[in-house]
């Protein structure tokens, strides 16, 4: 048996959305919104994201799938196993090679260097005052021994593309390095992490031949081919210091996290129609499922995804992307990685509905968090504690992810203070179960607040539900009704409402279509009872299959639902 409220639209809408919908507050300041809109004749379902600019209480992340560079996740696994941070929405991120996960260019977090840039491709860059940064990026990468001169560093986490070269190996790449039976390769001990633009020295510990090692925690692997590798290991002997720099050039020196992506979508508020970026005209001009991230002019920033390969949605090509983020008040924004790819995700939940049907893996996302206290939305927007033992009560929760002084208030619609907690806690998720039969009808709000104990950041929340009790005890006479051809059955159905209200009381199909309406019109308080003979509208008796008997009631304090199934047998 099911009870419902109209306020579970929205929720509906989060998780499966079915029609366009006004913008859904998911945490403060963060909206979600899908629209459907028609572009150059066609559909288009778009979800759009709007966020704080990043800082204070919130922050814009890449993360990588697996914490490594190599295989691949799906966005909720990935946003469950951040959680700890932070409440998060998030898109896929760059492109990547499907058999590998390895992404195509920059991964960039916290001034470690995981991936390269791609010349001729845009990455997205977050600088620390918040700003976005889209931009192509070189790179220059270079190794030396002690004393003698530097040579050339082609790549990093990634096999070598043209040999002759060398590249650099961290644990990030999580995987054998290649083989080859000319390679050599050098084993740097008490290597630091790969910051850009340092002097990173580490101690030559071995020399292998054909390549195939597993990088050690805390090391690094210099892996060379062709004339390079007579080159490294005559040079870097045993106990011999090695020292990497690579860099960044064009990359600002405020930019800590960056992730490729591209094309370029806005330029100064300006739709980039043609970018001259490395990608295919089937890329470009072909309508796709598509990803982009902006930035208004304000600051704030938007994540856009417009779903494709559908009858209800047929995509965007790249200058029609260029444009939607351009009628969303973008003055900077770039494309992400599109097709199966494409997914928007809020608390491990996908908002869109992905291109093949299921959920794509990838190699990273982009992810917004908020640091601050979080309260979800109540599991049912309307309750009704009658002791029918449906929806009677339910479980309101608060997650704090950093230790804070909070304070959480259940407060009655008059707004008076029904319940209140106020402690200093570890992060942790508090909850309070609702629901007696002494609660007075009408709007209850779940207020939570948190003051840092590091910083004094204050951070708040809000949620409501109603507490409506006008419909209660749906009953019928029997769980399997039999019914003759020609003569039908009977079933009796009853319910209580305890004040004046309409009501309508319809049988439906297991699809969902309304098969007969038995009751449609105001009613006073009081039991009340109907009988179905499995008939149709027509008359007609009804086919076997299980059915469902509703019953909505409203009035003032909203509407209310009571459904409950019946199995229906035709001999």
């Amino acid at each position: 048996m099911l009870k419902r409220g109209l306020l579970t639209a929205a929720v509906t809408a989060l998780i499966m959305p079915t029609s366009a919908v006004a913008a859904t507050t998911l945490m403060p300041g963060v909206t979600y919104t899908r629209d459907v809109r028609a572009v150059s004749g066609r559909a288009v379902v778009l979800h759009v994201m709007r966020m704080p600019r990043h800082g204070g209480l919130y922050g814009l992340r890449p993360v990588l799938s697996n914490n490594t560079v190599l295989g691949r996740e799906t966005l909720p696994v990935m946003q469950r196993r951040v959680a700890g941070v932070g409440t998060v929405v998030g898109v896929n991120g760059d492109l990547f090679k499907p058999d590998t996960g390895q992404p195509t260019g920059v991964f960039l977090r916290d001034g470690v260097l995981a991936t390269r840039p791609v010349p001729r491709r845009s990455m997205l860059g977050i600088a620390f005052d918040g700003r976005l940064v889209v931009d192509r990026l070189r790179f220059a990468g270079s190794w030396k021994v002690a004393g003698l001169e530097a040579h050339p560093l082609e790549d990093v986490n990634r096999p070598l593309a043209d040999p002759p070269g060398v590249g650099l190996f961290t644990p990030q790449w999580n995987a054998r390095t290649p083989r080859y039976p000319t390679a050599k390769e050098v084993v740097l001990t008490g290597f630091p992490r790969l910051l850009t633009n340092g002097w990173l020295t580490g101690t030559v510990a071995t020399i292998r031949r054909g390549g195939g090692s597993v990088v050690p925690r805390g090391a690094a692997i210099l892996h060379a081919r062709g004339f390079w590798a007579r080159i490294l290991a005559r040079e870097a002997r045993p106990g011999t210091q090695v020292t990497v720099r690579v860099q960044l050039r064009d990359l600002p020196a405020d930019v800590a996290d960056a992730i490729g992506g591209g094309p370029v979508l806005v330029r100064n508020g300006q739709a980039v129609l043609r970018p001259d970026e490395s990608f295919a005209p089937s890329h470009m001009n072909v309508r796709h499922p598509r990803t982009a991230v902006g930035q208004r002019a304000d600051g704030r920033l938007i994540f856009l995804v417009a779903e494709g390969r559908s009858s209800r949605s047929a995509g965007l090509t790249h200058a029609q992307l260029a444009r939607q983020m351009v009628r969303l008040g973008a003055v900077t924004a770039v494309g992400m990685d599109g097709g199966g790819s494409s997914t928007m995700a809020f608390e491990g939940r996908v908002l869109n509905r992905p291109s093949e049907g299921a959920l794509r893996p990838v190699a990273n996302g982009l992810f917004f968090y908020y640091y601050g206290i979080f309260a979800p939305r109540p599991r049912r927007a309307v309750i009704s504690p009658n002791g029918d033992r449906v929806a009677d009560s339910q479980v309101l929760t608060a997650r704090v992810v950093r230790r804070s002084s909070v304070d959480l208030r259940l407060v009655r619609p008059n707004g008076t203070i029904a319940w209140r907690f106020r402690d200093v806690v570890a992060p942790q998720r508090l909850s309070r179960r609702v629901g007696t039969r002494g609660m007075a009808e009408g709007t209850w709000r779940w207020v939570v607040e948190a003051t840092r104990v590091q910083n004094g950041r204050e951070s708040r929340m809000a949620r409501a539900f109603i507490v409506n009790r006008t419909l209660g005890h749906l009953r019928l006479s029997k769980e399997r009704m039999r019914v003759v051809s020609g003569k039908g059955g009977r079933l009796a159905i009853a319910v209580n409402v305890t004040r004046r209200a309409n009501v309508n009381v319809s049988v439906r199909s297991a699809s969902g279509r309304v098969i007969r309406v038995l009751q449609r019109g105001e009613i006073g308080r009081g039991g009340h009872a109907w009988r179905w003979a499995g008939r149709n509208a027509l008359r007609k008796v009804v086919p076997s299959g299980t059915y469902t008997v509703r019953v909505t009631a409203r009035n003032t304090l909203g509407t209310v639902a009571l459904a409950k199934a019946v199995r229906v047998v035709r001999t």
